[in-house]
């Protein structure tokens, strides 16, 4: 994160701020040769949060705590940028 500030409006609004991070996903060419795709996810800063929670439970780390540093690890960990919400289509 760039800073604290930052930091504190992500958590302000967790839950209607969107990250943005890709993924490696294996893959083939039609040759037979090993690819990779990038899929791209996204997720609400308040999912966010609870994925690096269940990680950190993973590898026996403690789970509780403060959110701030566990979003900072996880944008740090993926490459995360905020993006805009999309709309709804009606």
């Amino acid at each position: 994160m760039k800073s604290e500030g930052s930091t504190y409006c992500l958590l302000e609004s967790r839950h209607t701020t969107i990250l943005e991070w890709y993924e490696p996903w294996p893959s083939c060419g039609p040759d037979g040769n090993l690819l990779d795709a990038d899929v791209t996810l996204r997720a609400t800063v308040h999912d966010c949060i609870n994925m690096q929670r269940e990680t950190d439970k993973q590898n026996g780390r403690p789970i509780t705590g403060d959110d701030s540093e566990r979003l900072e690890d996880f944008i740090a960990i993926h490459w995360a940028e905020v993006v805009e919400a999309p709309t709804k289509k009606e």
